[in-house]
Parts: structure tokens; C-alpha cells; sequence
């Protein structure tokens, strides 16, 4: 069986040993962009007030779908919702909702050319009351939704148990919304990711918005993105996953308004936010929380043209910018790291542009294992460590690599 999941796909898997003045303009900028794409938040809680057009029940074990008159009469969950689905209009150009009225559980799925999917067409909305259980046995094969090639859908909400491969998986699709998405996947051991926004469809991914997802015990990422264009996201909040909590690869135009990840990948190389494999430009991070994660933050692979405000690191492994270009770091904390606060480096590959136009600034580290910022080569240049704070790094405050950088302003405890 093929598959485009991170493990199989990511093309840099090579991981090394390793309330700020800005807010109120980033919020301008994620406020135009949403304005932009039509994606604003606020669409979404004015679509809640709209006429359900199909719905999905169980009673007395029984699941029904129903649009003017029963579509669906049977045992499975997912068939069920994917009847009231597929009664919706043929063709339409407007959206057309889909009510799940009760929790219920999927599985197991055995491999039969595909996952056990809902697949949503174009101009489709789903609005979710209740869990999907999803009771898989083997490797995982059940994807609750998934989008392949289509336009104008939404999940408005949803709650996901269980060991899926993906909760949410969308392939090469344009104007999606999902709104409030919830995952408790303890249960999962081979893939396990989230949410999954990718090219695999053939195509790139464009004009998304996700307002809020929370993620505990995923074996891999919480929230991944792979090849797309204009993506904005509300707020991610993961604990206990296998990878990173917000990983953005090939992905361009991106507003995040707050991550916060507890132990995403701890005591391994995957960080709670993650930009790699030519990420960028024009990606914009509000506020970053990261405790005992991997690492906390981690940029890697081509990244480029980046923005993190506001970070508060404490007890990661290590925090690394690394193959970066155009990257800003501005206001936090970044306090005992299992390393050095923050290491900027280039490796030796001709694969990946060396790291240069980095800023650290107006951070406060302290307690770190190493030192506070650690510039290391080869041909990493033209950087800036400046105005920052340093206190008890085990290490001393600053070393860095090349003559072309620049540190200055900074102070330090006595």
C-alpha cells in the first residue's frame, strides 16, 4: 500500500544531535488575510445559523440518514453519514449541511484498495454533535473525513477517539474551514496523525483556515501541512504526541495566532512548532508555548521568511534554527534547555542553503544547559543577537560563529 504520510514522505527526516510589541500587528495582518480568502472565523458562526439539509441519527442501534426521506437504514456509523453526504444536492455551487446527531464507532477496516473514509465533495458542510470512536485493529486505515480535490467545504466540529490513520485528512483542496477539532488518540500506533493538509491529490492545498484544534496522544503529529498556500490558524493546544504539535512543510502564507505543545516528541528531535522542507515565505507566529517538548521551536530544511512572537520555551531538549533563512525570533522566555537556549547552525550539505538574516532579540534565557544562543557553521553569516537578556546559561551567554554577526545590546546577570 502507498501512502503519503510523514514518515513515507517527509523529505528531510535527517534530524541533527541536537506578550510581545508585535501582537497587535500580526493580528491586522491574520484580520487582512482572512478578509482576503473569505476564510474569517466569524463565517463560520454565521453558517451555524443555517437549515441542516441531511441528517444522521441512531436509535435502538440502528443508524439512520435522512434528507426529505430515509437515504441510509444499517449498523455502520461512517455509511451513514456518508448516505446523508452523498443525498445532498448533485452539482450544487452553494453549501449544503449535513447534522450528525449522535456519537458512535467505527471499525475495524481491513485493506481493500483504500481507508475507510467520508469523503466530502465540493460545497459541503459538516456539523458534528458527539465522538467518533474509532476501534481499528492492525495498522490503521480509517480516516473519519476526508477531502480529495474539492472546494468550499467545512467541518464545523468534531471529536475524534481512538487510532485513526488521520482524524482529518484534506488532499489538494481550496477554501476549507474547520472549526473546532478535538482528538483524544491514545490508541494509535503506526500513523496516528491529526490533521492532515497536503498536495497528494495532485495539486497544492489553498486558501485554509482551522480556528482551533486540540490533540493529545498521537503516535506521530498533531497538526501537520504539506504543500500549501495561504493557511490560517486560530490556536493549537497538543499533549503527548509522537511527533510535533504544529509542523508546517512546504507551506506558504501562513498566519498562526498560538501554539501551545506539552511533551510533543519528548526526549526526541520533533519540536511544538516546526517549519521544514522549504516552509515559507511569509509565515507569521503569534505566541509560541513549548514545554518538555524535543525541541520547542525548530526550523530546518530551506525554511525562509518567518516570524515567531512571543515564545515561552521551558525544559525542551533544545530549540534549533538550522539550513534557515529571514527568520525572526522576538519577546519570551527560553529557560532550561537541555542544550543551549537557542542554536543557530547550517550543516554541510549542499542540499539546503546555509543559515544567514537570523534575529534573536528581546528574549530573556536563563537556566539553559549549554549557552544561551549558540551560533555554529559551516558558512552560517549575518545574523543578530541583540537586545536580549542573559542569566545562568551553563555555557556563558553567546558564542557564535561568524564575524558577520552581530551581537549587541544585550545584557547579562551578575
Amino acid at each position: 500500500m502507498t501512502d503519503n504520510s510523514t514518515t513515507e514522505r517527509n523529505r528531510d527526516e535527517t534530524e541533527c544531535a541536537d506578550s510581545s510589541t508585535a501582537i497587535s500587528g500580526v493580528t491586522r495582518r491574520r484580520a487582512v488575510s482572512l478578509a482576503a480568502t473569505g476564510l474569517a472565523a466569524g463565517a463560520i458562526g454565521t453558517a451555524q445559523a443555517s437549515t441542516h439539509d441531511a441528517e444522521v441519527w441512531q436509535t435502538d442501534g440502528i443508524w439512520y440518514a435522512a434528507n426529505d426521506e430515509t437515504v441510509y437504514e444499517g449498523t455502520d456509523y461512517l455509511d451513514a453519514i456518508q448516505a446523508a453526504v452523498d443525498s445532498l444536492t448533485p452539482g450544487r455551487t452553494s453549501k449544503e449541511t449535513v447534522l450528525i446527531k449522535n456519537s458512535g464507532s467505527v471499525g475495524p477496516h481491513s485493506w481493500d484498495g483504500d481507508v475507510k473514509a467520508v469523503d466530502l465533495p465540493s460545497y459541503t458542510v459538516i456539523d458534528h454533535n458527539g465522538t467518533i470512536f474509532v476501534e481499528d485493529t492492525g495498522e490503521d486505515l480509517i480516516v473519519p473525513f476526508r477531502a480529495q480535490s474539492v472546494e468550499s467545504i467545512e467541518i464545523r466540529n468534531v471529536t475524534i477517539e481512538g487510532n485513526p490513520r488521520y482524524g482529518i485528512w484534506v488532499q489538494s483542496c481550496s477554501n476549507v474551514q474547520l472549526g473546532t477539532i478535538t482528538m483524544s488518540l491514545w490508541d494509535t500506533e503506526s500513523v496516528g496523525i491529526g490533521i492532515r493538509i497536503d498536495d497528494s491529490d495532485g495539486g497544492r492545498s489553498r486558501n485554509v483556515s482551522l480556528e482551533y484544534a486540540s490533540i493529545e496522544g498521537s503516535n506521530h503529529h498533531a497538526v501537520e501541512t504539506y504543500g500549501v498556500d495561504t493557511i490560517d490558524i486560530g490556536t493549537v493546544e497538543t499533549v503527548d504526541t509522537g511527533g510535533c504539535g504544529l509542523l508546517l512543510n512546504d507551506t506558504a502564507y501562513a498566519t498562526v495566532d498560538y501554539v501551545n505543545a506539552t511533551r510533543a516528541d519528548q526526549g526526541g528531535g520533533y519540536a511544538g512548532f516546526r517549519c521544514a522542507n522549504d516552509a515559507g515565505p511569509e509565515i507569521v507566529v503569534n505566541r509560541v508555548d513549548a514545554v518538555d517538548c524535543g525541541r520547542g521551536i525548530f526550523t530546518v530544511s530551506g525554511s525562509e521568511g518567518i516570524e515567531i512572537y512571543d515564545i515561552y520555551l521551558d525544559g525542551n531538549g533544545g530549540n534549533l534554527v538550522q539550513d534557515t533563512r529571514y527568520l525572526l525570533i522576538d519577546g519570551g522566555t527560553v529557560t532550561n534547555t537541555g542544550s543551549s537556549g537557542i542554536r543557530i547552525d547550517s550543516r554541510s550539505s549542499a542540499e539546503y542553503p546555509h543559515t544567514t538574516d537570523v534575529t534573536v532579540r528581546n528574549l530573556e534565557l536563563t537556566g539553559n544547559a549549554e549557552y544561551g544562543v549558540y551560533e555554529t557553521g559551516p558558512e552560517t553569516e549575518r545574523n543578530a543577537i541583540v537586545s536580549n537578556h542573559f542569566c545562568n546559561n551553563a555555557s556563558g551567554a553567546v558564542e557564535t560563529y561568524a564575524n558577520s554577526t552581530d551581537v549587541s545590546g544585550n545584557s547579562y546577570c551578575s
